[in-house]
């Protein structure tokens, strides 16, 4: 689960939290509209659904509510924060600005579609909003210091000066006026005069590490990485310990090419207790598009362990110290750091499902039952846990349990065409295998009516009609189209080999499974259908002999022991 990216540039900016000022102690908005009892039984069943953690179900609730009285404000409120958590922004846009059509003078539904249009980077709607806001409360300055972030973030640095002489004549001086006027330095049309000015202000003041950084920011822009780096390191000798200097002070180093430099930099600042985690996170997460280097994937990997000992109470540090070694293929390291970021805070749902992931592909099927179950006592409505934990059961032979948990996992998620084809697949293989043929093919027709190209979906079908001897020519072309989806894959090339098999056309059969063992020579399996199609081509010793291999390589069955006894075929 390598999930954002964030790029590292982090600029004096940061000094003050964030380009836009947080707000805090957020408070949860009233209820209105049509005061009657169904309204209020779905508007407060939601908010329990959503304080137990059941996200979908709260969804629901808010939906009927809507369905009610669909100027619900604070329903309208709910779902768009539901969308924001479910990372559908644009849906939760849409039910903001309807929470606020609904309550326009409500502060904190403003407060909302402020963040959400920050978040979908629609700045030109924001001055708006701070407008409305400052209307409603004139003597809370941090909604023309976003304001005029906005305005800067648009280019329009001339708005955005007046208002700066506004809050300052309004509200006075403060730190973080000063930091939003270096910022306009920055965004000057005329780099040369913004230097010159900041240059001044350092001599008038070599302490105030925010014009140190101001102006790094606008030598890298006009290109003099040198003067960038000297000013850095001057700014490190005042403040040695200060995170957002070295973080430059790695972005220079980076840009460079001396990559070992940059790192050695953003060692410093994970080992150190400076800055939250969250922005750690991101320093970490700006090494993901570059996981396919192995230098970048092991300095991403010794960054989040460092992480996990500053940190040892956060599970975020962990899951993605999981994911990293994951990624290395330290699958038992991966689950180790998972398990414990769940010793911290059982909550978080994507750590189950990474957990429940590794655990498949390690085979550990009875450690996924028990941690499905676990998971799925938490967290009721999730499909991906009902789709893991099914697969678990089929692994281990308990049908009828792969088929409850598969339906549900069908049920519960309706839009990923992909991974309903892949629930569909796996339903079929266990209906299958209870002998249920005719819900078994339609379970897989449905699949691929869903995912054309499902390539497991393509061969496990094709494999249960060969064994059925059913429908021959429509399993040999969907196998032989598995085989062109995953050209190397030794178990689809042992299907097409027994499909054609089936077909009675032997010496095709033979190439196939001969390409099968060239790619995995330890499969009992191989060596066993290999056996069966030497015999039908008149080669009875060869097949004994492969035959024999199949059993040392553990096959147990009375038939194979049978062909091998008395030296010929037996189905």
């Amino acid at each position: 689960m390598l999930k954002r990216l964030f790029l590292i540039s982090v600029t004096f900016c940061c000094l003050s939290g964030s380009v836009f000022s947080q707000k805090k102690n957020i408070k949860e908005p009233g209820l209105s509209g049509a005061d009657s009892i169904g309204v209020r039984n779905s508007f407060f069943s939601g908010l329990r659904e959503k304080t137990s953690g059941r996200i979908d179900e709260a969804e629901r609730s808010f939906k009927r509510t809507v369905e009610l009285d669909s100027a619900n404000g604070a329903a309208l409120y709910e779902l768009s924060n539901i969308y924001r958590i479910k990372q559908q922004i644009g849906l939760a846009e849409q039910y903001a600005v309807k929470a606020v059509a609904a309550n326009p003078d409500n502060k904190w539904f403003l407060l909302s579609l402020a963040d959400i249009y920050k978040q979908s980077q629609n700045l030109d709607k924001l001055p708006a909003v701070y407008d409305r806001l400052t209307k409603l409360e004139p003597d809370v300055d941090e909604y023309l210091l976003d304001k005029a972030n906005a305005l800067i973030l648009l280019g329009r640095t001339q708005e955005a000066e007046k208002i700066y002489t506004e809050i300052e004549s309004g509200f006075g001086s403060s730190p973080e006026l000063e930091t939003l006027k270096q910022r306009l330095l920055i965004n000057d049309p005329d780099p040369d005069k913004s230097i010159s000015v900041l240059e001044e202000l350092i001599s008038k003041n070599p302490a105030d590490i925010r014009n140190y950084l101001a102006l790094t920011e606008l030598y890298l822009k006009t290109g003099l990485k040198e003067k960038a780096l000297i000013r850095l390191k001057q700014a490190n000798k005042v403040e040695p310990k200060n995170p957002y200097v070295i973080l430059l002070m790695a972005d220079v180093y980076r840009s460079e090419g001396k990559d070992t430099e940059a790192f050695r930099e953003l060692k410093k600042v994970i080992a150190d207790d400076v800055l939250n985690f969250e922005v750690k996170a991101q320093i970490i997460f700006s090494y993901f598009p570059k996981l396919k280097n192995a230098a970048s994937l092991s300095e991403a990997t010794e960054l989040a362990l460092l992480a996990t000992r500053r940190h040892p109470k956060e599970p975020q540090a962990f899951a993605i110290y999981g994911d990293l070694l994951a990624q290395s293929k330290d699958l038992k390291g991966a689950q180790e750091a998972y398990r414990h970021a769940l010793s911290i805070n059982d909550k978080e749902v994507r750590i189950w499902e990474q957990l429940l992931e590794i655990e498949t592909s390690l085979g550990e099927f009875e450690k996924v039952l028990e941690d499905g179950e676990k998971a799925l006592t938490l967290f009721r409505d999730r499909s991906s846990l009902y789709f893991f934990t099914g697969i678990a059961y089929a692994q281990v032979e308990n049908h009828e349990k792969a088929i409850e948990h598969l339906s549900q996992a069908v049920n519960l998620d309706t839009e990923n065409a992909v991974y309903q084809s892949q629930v569909q697949a796996s339903l079929a293989s266990s209906l299958n295998s209870l002998n249920r043929f005719k819900d078994a093919d339609a379970a897989f027709d449905k699949s691929l009516a869903l995912d054309p190209v499902n390539a497991y979906a393509l061969n496990n079908y094709a494999y249960y009609l060969s064994l059925r001897k059913e429908n021959l020519e429509k399993a040999a072309k969907m196998s032989l189209q598995a085989n062109e989806l995953d050209p190397e894959n030794p178990s689809f090339q042992d299907t097409y080999a027994w499909v054609l098999f089936q077909q009675k056309k032997y010496e095709d059969a033979r190439i196939w499974i001969e390409k099968a063992i060239k790619n995995n020579a330890s499969s009992g399996i191989q060596f066993e259908h290999f056996g069966d199609i030497l015999f039908h081509l008149k080669e009875p010793d060869k097949a004994l002999e492969s035959w024999m291999k199949a059993r040392t390589l553990g096959v147990k069955s009375e038939t194979l022991d049978k062909k091998i006894n008395e030296k010929k075929y037996f189905e």
